[in-house]
């Protein structure tokens, strides 16, 4: 059944984990990170969000967050609305 949300193997067992989003670099879910082009892609880590920001000409992840490009937030609020169901 294919219900939207990430699952996280194991390695001994399938372990159930739902993320809200997934890295576009390294696959992983992810609850908190970066969000680059509106959406269009997510990084769990800092150096993963760093190097697509220095690959599109910014210095920093500030530089790029200035001009509106990618930030940084938490999907608290999505594990929050499921435990009210």
């Amino acid at each position: 059944m294919d219900d939207g949300f990430i699952t996280s193997w194991s390695n001994s067992f399938l372990c159930f984990m739902k993320y809200a989003r997934q890295c576009s670099v390294t696959g992983e879910g992810m609850n908190e990170g970066w969000v680059g082009n509106d959406g269009c892609v997510y990084f769990k880590y800092a150096h993963d969000a760093l190097q697509w920001c220095i690959d599109r000409g910014y210095r920093d992840i500030d530089d790029a967050y200035a001009d509106d490009v990618i930030y940084w937030t938490d999907w608290t609020e999505w594990e929050d609305d499921e435990d009210d169901s």
